[in-house]
């Protein structure tokens, strides 16, 4: 037991030095190359080069990313077009406030009784004509 404790006591000192692989005093550097081109050399010992190869046709587009989500942002704008011209036409501003028969808004219920108001003026109708007589000149 003497023995491991001596053994313990003597290297305590160095478990506070760090390794050399454990220095983390490297530089990282991510290139992209294209085509046939070489990959560029590190300039010193603690610098790595990852590369990355792209097609020679790649060379001057702009990156696929950013492609990909400038096309996003094109499809999400016709989709609110396509929806703003959808709602005009239907006649429908909204889908919530006055004239909306819904829950939300201060006018929600207005939209509600528009049925019933057809209906009611239809009724109206109907009771007019059968009510109404011939006009008598005088």
């Amino acid at each position: 037991m003497r023995w491991f404790l001596a053994l313990a006591l003597a290297t305590a000192p160095l478990a506070a030095v760090p390794a050399a692989a454990q220095d983390g005093n490297y530089r990282s550097r991510t290139v992209q190359v294209f085509g046939d081109d070489p990959c560029p050399k590190a300039s010193n010992p603690d610098e790595i080069i990852v590369c990355a190869r792209r097609p020679e046709e790649e060379r001057y587009r702009i990156p696929k990313d950013i492609r990909e989500a400038e096309k996003a942002a094109q499809i999400a704008r016709e989709d609110q077009v396509a929806a703003n011209r959808a709602a005009i036409v239907s006649g429908r501003t909204a889908a919530s406030g006055i004239g909306s028969c819904s829950t939300a808004g201060a006018g929600g219920i207005t939209g509600c009784t528009q049925g019933l108001n057809v209906v009611g003026a239809a009724k109206t109708v109907v009771e007019g004509v059968k009510t109404a007589t011939e006009p008598v000149d005088d």
